[in-house]
């Protein structure tokens, strides 16, 4: 495992304790409360994408990499309720981002 995850200590805190695991909980936690209400949720996916960013910043190569791609997709997530279109578009990429993003994690973790 640290050296799959470039021997940082930093990584192997990341791959192995799943530090990320916490803040999709949290996540979680904020974009369930805030589902009836398009600003919470947005709030919530931006914070998620902002500490998804900043741990990726205390990581290195691939891993660092792989939390960067996770948090530009959810960066990309607005919920407009004056455009269902575009919000309904906008989730539906969302999907495809996070699957290939999350094995790009697991890859560099292994």
């Amino acid at each position: 495992m640290t050296a799959a995850c470039g021997g940082s200590s930093g990584n192997d805190a990341i791959c192995t304790e799943a530090g990320w695991t916490k803040i999709f909980t949290d996540y979680t936690t904020s974009a369930t409360a805030g589902a009836g209400d398009p600003g919470k949720f947005n709030d919530a996916t931006a914070k998620l994408a902002a500490d998804l960013k900043a741990l990726a910043g205390t990581a290195d190569g691939d891993v660092a990499a792989a939390l960067t791609d996770l948090a530009t997709s959810f960066e990309s997530i607005k919920i407009d309720p004056n455009d269902p279109a575009a919000s309904a578009a906008a989730l539906g990429t969302v999907g495809t981002k996070f699957q290939e993003a999350t094995t790009k994690l697991a890859a560099a973790c292994s």
